[in-house]
């Protein structure tokens, strides 16, 4: 399932993706649960459990997924991004939830 990215709480269970293309700025924040965030291009692996938030620091792809059972996170956008032009948000700003 691919949407247009409004902030909003996706559920992930167990083995599930959140693909968030061209995020770099966005704000992962995990609600329930732990997940665990990887970008292109980055060695790090990030872990947030609930109540932690990460800002994504990188272009590209980032995956988020729900790293020992069941989690609740919402990505949001802060007002600095929303001042990018219409298209390229409406373009290329995706988020995809993969089964």
């Amino acid at each position: 399932m691919t949407r247009l990215f409004v902030d909003s709480s996706v559920r992930l269970n167990t083995g599930e993706l959140l693909d968030i293309d061209d995020g770099e700025g966005f704000t992962v924040e995990c609600l329930e649960g732990a997940v665990w965030i990887t970008q292109s291009n980055d060695p790090r692996d990030i872990v947030l459990k609930a109540g932690q938030s990460f800002v994504l620091d990188k272009p590209g792809l980032a995956l988020v997924c729900a790293a020992s059972g069941p989690a609740m996170v919402v990505v949001a956008v802060s007002l600095r991004l929303l001042s990018r032009p219409r298209l390229r948000l409406r373009n290329s700003t995706r988020i995809r939830l993969a089964a």
